[in-house]
C-alpha cells in the first residue's frame, strides 16, 4: 500500500490534486492531507487531517501517523509536482529506500525564474557542502521512501525541508528519479525562499547548520 502525505495551507489546487493522483496512480494508495489553513476545505476521495502543529516538517509527521501505507510519499500540494512520476519513482525502491524527484540531473527540469534557479543552485551547494551529502537537489520537496528507514531516526522538523532531514539522518543511499517541476497551478506560495532576502538566506544555511550539529 501506498500513502501519499500532501502537506497544505490556503491551497486551492488540492482538489484537482486528489483527483489527478487518483486517476494516474493504479495501485492501492490512499492520499492523507494535513492542512494548516485556517479555514479547512472540504475535500472528497482523500482522508483529511487538521494540523495540530505548525510547519510543513510537522505536518508530515502527523500524516504519518494516520499512514497505513510501507511506501511512503511527500509531494507539494500545489501542483508543481507531476504524480505521473509517483509510479515511477517507485519502481526504484527495488534498489533504493529513498527515491528523490530531482531538477536538477540530466533529465530534470524547472519552470521556475532564472533568478530562482540561480538561487537554487546555490543553494544546493550549500547544502551539499555543510552537510556532507552527495545529492544534486537536497532542497526538492518530492520523495518517495520505505516507511520502515523512518523506524531507525527521530526527525525534529525545525521549519525546513524534511525529506532533507530524513535523507541526511537515514545516510541512506538516495537515487534521484528527473522530474519537470511545474509551476504552481494556484494560489500564492508561501515559502518562504525569498529571492531578495539576505535575512532568508540566514535562516537557511543555520538551519542546514542546526541540522548538521545537532
Amino acid at each position: 500500500m501506498i500513502s501519499i502525505i500532501i502537506p497544505i495551507k490556503n491551497e486551492p489546487y488540492i482538489q484537482y490534486l486528489i483527483n489527478d493522483i487518483n486517476s494516474k496512480l493504479k495501485a492501492t494508495h490512499e492520499i492523507i492531507v494535513v492542512d494548516e489553513s485556517t479555514e479547512v476545505p472540504r475535500i472528497n476521495n482523500a482522508k483529511l487531517i487538521r494540523q495540530k502543529s505548525t510547519g510543513l516538517g510537522n505536518a508530515f509527521k502527523e500524516g504519518l501517523d494516520y499512514a497505513k501505507g510501507d511506501i511512503i510519499v511527500l509531494m507539494d500540494g500545489d501542483g508543481s509536482h507531476n504524480p505521473e512520476y509517483i509510479q515511477k519513482m517507485i519502481k526504484h525502491l527495488k534498489t533504493h529506500n529513498i527515491v528523490l524527484g530531482s531538477k536538477l540531473i540530466t533529465g530534470g527540469k524547472s519552470e521556475d525564474t532564472l533568478p530562482r534557479k540561480i538561487v537554487t543552485q546555490i543553494f544546493s551547494l550549500i547544502t551539499r557542502a555543510i552537510l556532507w551529502i552527495h545529492v544534486k537537489d537536497p532542497m526538492s520537496g518530492f520523495v518517495v521512501l520505505k516507511k520502515n528507514i523512518l523506524d531507525k531516526i527521530s526527525l525534529n522538523p525545525s521549519g525546513f525541508k524534511i525529506a532533507l532531514e530524513i535523507i541526511y539522518k537515514s545516510r541512506e543511499a538516495v537515487y534521484e528519479y528527473p522530474i519537470h517541476f511545474r509551476k504552481r497551478k494556484a494560489g500564492k506560495s508561501k515559502v518562504g525562499f525569498n529571492m531578495h532576502g539576505l535575512r532568508e538566506a540566514f535562516r537557511i544555511v543555520s538551519l542546514l547548520f542546526k541540522l548538521r550539529f545537532h
